[in-house]
């Protein structure tokens, strides 16, 4: 049976309730916490504005999220051939198995680059070895979603298999409730970018939560075998004026231990149209950060599970990244928004802008969990050493220095 990790969620708060469009509250809250329309303005074409408020008339404080977002996963190929029993059967489960050890209680959700088209064909170990065509068998979606409900696509090997087959791909993920962005293919610009509705908490008084959803852009583009046409990267523009927009990317030379050229100048660029920060993927090696216009780049994440073999491969730098943002009327129109954003392609950017939602400026904290993985490696936390070393070629010291979060 599938569950989902924050069900699991041990946070030494006294109580969470969980809000939606309309405040469901349950147990003794109820009567303490509820929906307030405030003064109705002038206009009297606008709406009223929503607070949630308890009975002495105190609102929410701030609202917080903290997320971790991780780099290539790959449950095919060795780690398929690791994950099957002397029966030939599939532990679906297995190459999940020690990823509690990265503490997936601490986060509201977990994101990851899925490099894999899911379909019911049957390739052989040897097969996609020799031929670097991957597919993902639909056993590995549950245990996928249970802890990565945010999952891009946009690599060089989530179209292996054709556009049936990616698009096979979505639906299967869509139905399994994960909020997907990006295509192998960045012409297709109706993909690139995904309202999310990104799970948050929002922080009542008495040290008491409710649990919401914060619609937040992701866009994700592929750029490994060329380099961008005029308008791909520019679909950005459609949503930094009202959304914050998280940015990721699929680029950049292989096996390299510090970003080249193009990736620099590809990164910048969607830094210069307005994305908070950016990620990079598909070096397979952690790389260096910076940061530009005070935002942070970072260059590589490394693998976080895929079955290569040596020790720059089998190490990851996951991303570990808290937003933070005081609760006020506008906010709070966002969050009774935020679940009409969990479709994709749903109308989530038009009703904001219908509404005439501001956007909403959000502070940010970044750290790094460095994890293990490899060809009959089960992806884990690593060691201090190893935490060390990638924190070193990160350069992150430095970086955590210039956006002002260390003296």
């Amino acid at each position: 049976m599938r569950s989902n990790y924050r069900t699991r969620n041990q946070r030494s708060k006294k109580k969470f309730f969980f809000l939606t469009a309309i405040m469901v509250l349950t147990g003794s809250a109820a009567a303490a916490w509820h929906f307030t329309n405030q003064e109705q303005t002038a206009d009297t074409n606008q709406e009223p504005n929503t607070f949630l408020q308890n009975d002495d008339g105190q609102t929410p404080s701030h609202v917080v999220g903290r997320y971790l977002f991780t780099g290539t996963t790959v449950p095919a190929r060795g780690i398929q051939q690791f994950a099957t029993r002397a029966d030939g059967t599939i532990d679906y489960y297995q190459p999940f198995s020690q990823l509690d050890t990265l503490e997936p209680e601490k986060y509201d959700a977990w994101m990851t680059e899925l490099e894999c088209p899911i379909t019911d064909l049957q390739m052989t170990f040897r097969e996609q070895v020799n031929t670097l065509v991957f597919n993902c068998l639909p056993g590995f979606i549950d245990p996928l979603v249970e802890y990565f409900e945010l999952i891009s696509l946009a690599n060089n090997h989530s179209g292996d298999l054709g556009r049936a087959a990616f698009e096979e791909t979505q639906r299967r993920l869509d139905e399994a409730g994960a909020q997907i962005y990006g295509h192998y293919d960045p012409s297709e610009i109706n993909d690139t970018c995904e309202v999310i509705a990104l799970p948050v908490r929002v922080q009542l008084p008495d040290d008491e939560e409710a649990e919401g959803r914060l619609p937040i852009a992701f866009c994700a583009w592929h750029y490994f075998f060329r380099t961008p046409e005029p308008g791909e990267l520019e679909v950005i523009l459609d949503y930094v004026d009202i959304l914050p927009v998280f940015a990721f990317t699929h680029a950049g030379a292989e096996y390299f231990a510090e970003a080249q050229p193009p990736e620099v100048e590809l990164t910048r660029s969607i830094i210069g149209l307005g994305a908070e920060f950016i990620i990079n993927n598909n070096p397979h090696w952690v790389q260096n950060t910076e940061v530009y216009n005070e935002r942070l780049i970072i260059y590589s994440t490394g693998n976080f599970m895929f079955d290569q073999l040596d020790t720059e491969t089998n190490r990851a730098a996951n991303i570990d990244t808290t937003i933070r943002v005081d609760y006020d009327e506008n906010v709070a129109k966002w969050l009774a928004l935020g679940s009409e954003c969990l479709g994709r392609s749903d109308s989530c950017l038009e009703q904001a802008r219908e509404q005439g939602l501001q956007k909403i400026n959000l502070s940010y904290e970044f750290d790094v969990v460095a994890s293990y993985n490899g060809y009959r490696e089960l992806p884990r936390k690593a060691s201090d050493a190893t935490q060390a070393a990638v924190e070193q070629r990160m350069n992150w010291q430095q970086t955590l220095r210039e956006l002002g979060q260390i003296n």
